[in-house]
């Protein structure tokens, strides 16, 4: 559970002890840049000044440290294992908590929070290096009849089968959110060319555009796609997000199953 609490910002840990060089912990901490001890005595006098958690249950190992840091600083038997489980409950339950805070909950993407996290990020980065990057702006064609007819169930299920569609038609550097109802958004990042967003594009008609087998029922869908060019289109999120939508709406009075773009 040492993963837990290497990259808390409340918690520096200075370093790792154990006797058995090859001990996982070691490993880790040597991945971690954390210095790493196989003596007790040097991992004490190097680390000072730190609250020491003994998890080895041996009195003997608490003894000595308590002589060397105090006793104060020191916790160790049964209290640490409990403290280490509970940390590490509160850690976990935690990291739950925030990821359900920028998660959409049906489909495990990154939520309208995060999306417009990342997407400020995209800009202050592209700004940066002078680059040019996409916002796709989706919704599903014929979702609400799908949904009436074989109920929320099939729905939620098509939801979450077009979301995990839709990410496999994009690279891990781009970002795939839900932002509400049946629409979706994508940043496209490091777009130098209009053919590689049209090329992004075409891949998700073609994969929204497969039926769909869900509890039991085939259905079908298609997709509307706008795409707005940063910085040719806008160079604030919100201005990217309302062209993008436009241009969404623009491929629905087109015939939808289509994508239009915003250039210029």
């Amino acid at each position: 559970m040492l993963e837990l609490f290497i990259a808390d910002p409340m918690i520096e840990i200075v370093g790792i002890m154990d006797t058995h060089p090859q001990a996982p912990a070691l490993a880790i901490a040597a991945q971690h840049g954390i210095r790493s001890f196989t003596d007790l005595a040097e991992a004490i006098e190097a680390s000072r000044p730190c609250l020491a958690f003994n998890l080895t249950g041996d009195e003997n190992v608490s003894s000595f440290a308590q002589a060397q840091l105090g006793s104060t600083n020191v916790i160790g038997g049964f209290q640490a294992y409990f403290l280490w489980s509970l940390l590490t409950r509160l850690k976990q339950t935690n990291d739950q908590i925030a990821h359900l805070a920028y998660h959409d909950a049906l489909t495990g993407l990154p939520n309208r929070i995060l999306f417009y996290d990342r997407l400020n990020q995209a800009i202050t980065r592209a700004h940066r290096w002078q680059e040019s990057f996409a916002v796709l702006y989706l919704d599903l064609d014929g979702f609400k009849p799908v949904n009436d007819m074989f109920g929320h169930d099939v729905g939620d299920a098509l939801l979450r089968e077009a979301a995990q569609r839709i990410v496999t038609c994009v690279r891990g550097s781009d970002t795939v959110a839900r932002m509400g109802g049946d629409e979706f958004a994508v940043i496209v990042s490091s777009a130098k060319t209009p053919d590689g967003n049209d090329r992004v594009s075409r891949l998700i008609l073609e994969a929204i555009s497969r039926p769909f087998v869900l509890n039991g029922k085939t259905c079908s869908v298609s997709v509307s796609i706008g795409i707005a060019l940063y910085p040719d289109n806008g160079q604030t999120a919100e201005q990217l997000v309302k062209i993008s939508d436009a241009a969404m709406y623009l491929a629905k009075q087109s015939g939808k199953d289509c994508y239009r773009s915003c250039r210029g």
